[in-house]
């Protein structure tokens, strides 16, 4: 694996309150980034599987290798470009947003998990800039990246950040 020394994503802060924004463009339509985003088959080639009620207001769950997470639930769905659910991160809800636009010859996926605290930053901050590249990986058809290997290099630099 190439050495990373960049990070894909910014850290937000307001108060306490800690906010993860990823802003990337890809060489897909704004339909094909939808559907990786939100259909379940393609979630699990590059995100996670997930299993449930994936309608607004519905409740799901996140079935990643290591543990699963229940009771996310959909806040809106805007089909074909917004998408807000929570997270549940202990006692906290935490909201992941997810929009998707037209960006010249391609589209835009802007990423944000916000209503974490400075504990959980770096650790989130690094699965999704490693989720991300792996989404780039699954768009563009590529091989995805190391999973373990990239988190761990990409937490170094995030929890160096003096955002």
């Amino acid at each position: 694996m190439t050495e990373l020394t960049q990070v894909l994503g910014r850290i937000d802060r307001d108060g306490d309150e800690v906010v993860v924004v990823f802003d990337r463009h890809y060489a897909t339509s704004p339909d094909d980034l939808w559907r990786a985003c939100t259909d379940p088959d393609r979630l699990a080639r590059w995100f996670a599987r997930v299993a449930g009620d994936l309608t607004e207001g519905g409740e799901f769950t996140i079935h990643f290798d290591d543990g699963d997470v229940p009771r996310c639930r959909i806040l809106t769905c805007e089909r074909p470009t917004r998408l807000v659910w929570e997270w549940p991160i202990g006692d906290v809800r935490t909201v992941v947003t997810a929009e998707v636009s037209a960006d010249g010859e391609g589209s835009r996926l802007v990423l944000r998990h916000a209503r974490l605290t400075d504990g959980q930053v770096a650790g989130y901050a690094a699965g999704w800039d490693t989720y991300v590249r792996t989404l780039d990986a699954h768009v563009d058809g590529t091989p995805a990246p190391d999973w373990v290997a990239t988190w761990s290099a990409l937490h170094e630099l995030y929890a160096a950040d003096p955002a």
